[in-house]
């Protein structure tokens, strides 16, 4: 299972660089982004190559990006831990939920951006499987949860953008809440938000004070709140028995 689970690790690394530059998915092949050169197989092997190789490409030694093998190995835990931590009847469902946000991590981590492919695109989806009872959350639950996370968001950034004249949460971030509300309802909207606010909180002051950057330097919210719904749909009695006490 884990070697399957890492080899859609790197086609969720496909996805997320492919979709955000709006490229086929499809083709060309696996290949270099920066020579060009298509790669073989023994050069694709999920995590193992990018080792072997010391990350950079065989043909003209371009540095690959450190993210190919942390989306691959975090796609291979993920989801191993998900099919341990929650009923087998909802598993094909949040493997579509994980799946999406691991390529909204990739993606904002990369370009800060988010594709709506895998956010507003998906929401329909989210919809569907609650109503055929796929995801333990209503139809209704669901509809409700889609738009609590859309206008939390962007309620949030049109005060901020107000108040301080200075852009507020992209769109992507808004896009994104969503689509996860879709997933989890108003509680796993609610609870990703503040899962990620905290999480996003201690690590953006963490990584200012490290890298002695600006104050103003731009840090992506989206892995943040991504986090904040795979820890909820993972921990989800645990959160909300220590969050609201039930």
């Amino acid at each position: 299972m884990i070697p399957v689970f890492l080899c859609w690790g790197s086609f969720l690394n496909v996805l997320a660089y492919r979709l955000i530059r709006q490229q086929s998915i499809v083709t060309p092949g696996s290949h270099c982004t920066h020579c060009k050169h298509a790669l073989a197989w023994y050069d694709n092997i999920p995590v193992l190559s990018w080792f072997v190789l010391r990350g950079a490409c065989r043909h003209c030694s371009s540095s690959i990006s450190f993210l190919y093998p942390f989306i691959e190995l975090l796609t291979a835990v993920l989801l191993c831990a998900l099919f341990v931590h929650v009923p087998i009847i909802f598993f094909p469902a949040y493997f579509v939920f994980f799946s999406a946000l691991i390529v909204t991590i990739r993606s904002d981590l990369e370009t800060m951006l988010i594709s709506r492919y895998v956010t507003l695109f998906l929401i329909p989806v989210g919809l569907l499987l609650s109503k055929l009872g796929l995801l333990p959350i209503t139809l209704i639950e669901s509809i409700i949860g889609t738009i609590l996370g859309y206008f939390i968001l962007s309620s949030s950034s049109k005060i901020f953008t107000r108040l301080t004249g200075k852009e507020g949460i992209g769109q992507g971030d808004i896009d994104l809440l969503s689509f996860i509300g879709a997933f989890t309802g108003v509680a796993g909207c609610w609870v990703s938000l503040l899962l990620g606010s905290v999480i996003g909180s201690a690590l953006g002051i963490t990584y200012l004070i490290i890298t002695k950057s600006n104050k103003n330097a731009r840090i992506p919210f989206g892995p943040f709140l991504a986090s904040g719904a795979i820890g909820y749909v993972l921990f989800q009695n645990s959160l909300l028995h220590f969050i609201f006490g039930i």
